[in-house]
């Protein structure tokens, strides 16, 4: 499992993880839909205060049974109402939209920043970061649309503030009262009465709920941890299947719904208390516009028309500032998301800023070398050092040592994909290089998209591909070239070795890298392979990581790792080292 911890020091902001869409290409168009959206909630704020008007007058006239005011006022009424359902209509369009057009460049940009700079890969390899895809394509698209709805209603809590905040302080004039033997008068005093409640509704859900924010956060980890495990059981059935360990694993599996469950359960009641107390806080404060607004109609000087303006003002302004309440829970799941996003970015920014003093580049040269190459284990435990070595076009050349030595690390350096280390990687300059693993992956689709794989399937006609597998040992599979299906499952070890055979031969590289690439073929299958390499690729360099002795006779160079020295002896042992010329043969071996 992975740990996010020492993320959380180096955090971006979140104003990092938000802005960088409104500086692209798209902004212009954000920034026209961002301003409709505020145009129609400035339109919605004026059609709120007319229709306070509005309704007022109607009341009025109703209690008069005034029908010449009641039918022009009943027809405005009635079009102020259409017209604010089609304001919010267009507004819940428009906000849909652009954050569809937000969540699709923000998912693009963390997909390419993850893919394209192997950022996927050392983000595994150290276990930096938790569930990063789940991240990209939930967290991305749940934190967006709240993102723009709390941005939007903000715009029109302070839009509202001001406009029922005037309002209000208009209709409800001024409270005299005796007090310690003294005239009193608090000019606009319901304006001041709501402001006092919604403030102390504010703290109180804060108070109450102030831990939903860590709580949210370890929500997601743990949904994101449940859905992992479950992926590699699913992944990995056969193998569980042999060990008999599907009960262990559904084990595994309650072990983990129960920490989902224990965080949920936490959640629904924490806001439950903050619900709860809220509620409680709201039902006591109902009925003060009424008491408050009650004296001033009981002495004649508001009518009952008034009064109605005033309690639905308060009510606004009230519904208004309590935004700030009841968005209190979906902030901080909000806050919660933008931290799993902060994490991610982070973790990519680390990655590519990461610092190695282990150069890989290119030049102009026929093969490739690695010069004063030093090995270390992600501790900084040394593995092995290399003075120099050069491989050239149509060599062949066999790496051993003993295990735990550095055999796969060198070939991970040379990949670019192990940055613990010292020296240079030369490679030749525009040349193709291949990479085989014990286990090749595999992409599910067509057997043609897994044998042309990283490259498009109409890159290779059929026949190209069915030569390859054909030649690459594997006649049997030749009629499923057009066929989809999970590769990686439903071919064995040894056929999945050969398709990535046969993928090399299609591809014709340069360089040819194999660790243990065939360590799953029996000797005669092993032998032919070989064979059919070597004659498909009469000027491709191969390095072979293996430790099958029949192997030695279809390599001409060999190279032997031993584990390096302590540091203080490395210097010394180094000129221990010896250089193989071109031209030598498996017994001329280079012990490095």
């Amino acid at each position: 499992m992975h740990s996010d911890r020492g993320l959380q020091a180096t955090r971006p902001g979140v104003w990092q993880i938000l802005s960088p869409y409104w500086r692209s290409s798209e902004r212009w168009l954000a920034f026209a839909l961002l301003g409709m959206m505020i145009g129609i909630n400035l339109g919605s704020a004026w059609v709120n205060v007319e229709s306070n008007r509005v309704t007022g007058a109607f009341t009025d006239a109703l209690i008069a049974v005034d029908w010449q005011k009641i039918k022009p006022l009943f027809i405005l009424s009635f079009v102020l109402g259409l017209g604010a359902m089609m304001m919010t209509w267009i507004n819940v369009l428009g906000n849909q939209y652009l954050a569809l057009r937000w969540r699709t460049w923000m998912t693009l940009r963390y997909v390419r920043r993850w893919t394209s700079t192997r950022a996927y890969y050392d983000i595994e390899r150290d276990g930096s970061l938790s569930n990063i895809d789940q991240r990209i394509a939930d967290d991305v698209n749940e934190l967006i649309p709240a993102t723009l709805n709390f941005f939007l209603s903000l715009v029109m809590v302070l839009i509202n503030t001001v406009t029922y905040t005037a309002l209000l302080w208009s209709l409800s004039g001024t409270l005299h009262f005796s007090l310690l033997g003294g005239q009193w008068s608090i000019p606009g005093y319901m304006v001041y009465a709501a402001y006092i409640a919604i403030i102390l509704q504010v703290a109180l859900s804060h108070w109450l709920g102030k831990s939903l924010i860590g709580l949210n956060m370890q929500q997601q980890n743990a949904e994101g941890d449940f859905r992992f495990l479950g992926v590699q059981v699913r992944e990995n059935a056969e193998q569980i299947a042999f060990y008999q360990g599907g009960q262990r694993e559904g084990d595994r599996l309650i072990q983990r719904f129960a920490r989902v469950r224990a965080i949920a359960l936490a959640v629904i009641v924490r806001g439950l208390k903050v619900s709860f107390g809220q509620s409680i806080f709201s039902h006591f404060l109902s009925p003060l516009p009424t008491l408050l607004a009650l004296p001033q109609l009981l002495r004649g000087e508001i009518t009952f028309g008034d009064m109605t303006r005033i309690h639905m003002a308060y009510g606004s302004l009230g519904a208004t500032l309590s935004y700030f309440m009841q968005a209190y829970q979906g902030f901080t799941r909000w806050l919660a998301l933008t931290n799993r996003l902060r994490d991610m970015e982070a973790a990519l920014q680390a990655v590519e800023n990461k610092p190695s003093a282990l150069r890989r580049y290119e030049h102009d040269l026929p093969g490739f070398e690695c010069r004063d190459l030093r090995l270390y284990a992600p501790d900084a435990t040394p593995l092995t050092a290399i003075t120099h070595w050069q491989v050239m076009p149509g060599e062949r050349w066999l790496i051993r040592g003993a295990s735990g030595v550095g055999k796969s690390t060198l070939l991970r350096a040379c990949a670019g994909l192990w940055n613990w280390g010292a020296g240079e990687i030369v490679f030749a300059r525009d040349r193709k290089i291949f990479f085989l693993p014990q286990k090749s992956y595999l992409p599910v689709g067509t057997l043609k998209a897994a044998l042309c794989y990283p490259y498009n399937e109409a890159a290779f006609s059929d026949e190209a591909c069915r030569q390859a597998l054909i030649t690459a040992s594997l006649p049997g599979v030749v009629a499923l070239l057009g066929s989809e299906d999970r590769w990686q499952h439903r071919l064995s070890g040894g056929e999945q070795q050969r398709v990535a055979i046969a993928r090399v031969l299609l591809h014709q590289p340069d360089f040819l890298f194999l660790d243990e690439a065939t360590s799953a073929l029996d000797p005669q299958t092993e032998t032919a392979v070989y064979q059919a390499l070597i004659a498909g690729l009469p000027h491709t360099a191969i390095v072979s990581v293996a430790h099958h002795q029949a192997l030695t006779a279809f390599h001409t160079h060999q190279l032997t790792l031993e584990a390096a020295a302590p540091p203080l002896r490395q210097a010394r042992e180094e000129t221990q080292h010896a250089v193989i010329k071109e031209g030598q043969r498996p017994e001329n071996v280079l012990s490095s």
